[in-house]
């Protein structure tokens, strides 16, 4: 199966990989890819106390390209609700475009801050 046809999830901040809260992802096995995206990270929500601003999708005249990773897992669809648990109120799950290191481009699911 490719990529593109398995659920994704973009993750740019506690989450990702050797961050504080990955343990979090443990339950959901797949691969992990570096990427980036555009938006904005804003101080807001839990991650804030911890370091980690929260994502604003922006136009692209404003947007700043911003590191992340993508996690494709089939497990994806079978968490959402774990993982919407785990950020909160604070955050909304949305869509927004991420582009691979191989220069791939596709959607995948983030968490922004509430506005």
């Amino acid at each position: 199966m490719k990529d593109r046809e398995l659920p994704a999830l973009i993750i740019y901040g506690s989450l990702a990989p050797g961050e504080s809260n990955h343990s979090v992802m443990d339950p959901i096995k797949g691969e992990w890819k570096k990427a980036i995206i555009k938006g904005k990270l804003q101080e807001g929500g839990w991650g804030s106390s911890l370091g980690y601003n929260g994502f604003i999708p922006m136009n692209s005249k404003e947007a700043e390209i911003i590191k992340a990773y993508v996690l494709f897992s089939e497990d994806l669809s079978a968490n959402w609700d774990y993982l919407d648990e785990f950020e909160g109120d604070g955050y909304t799950r949305i869509q927004t475009e991420y582009e691979l290191e191989s220069g791939e481009k596709g959607i995948g699911f983030i968490y922004a801050l509430n506005q």
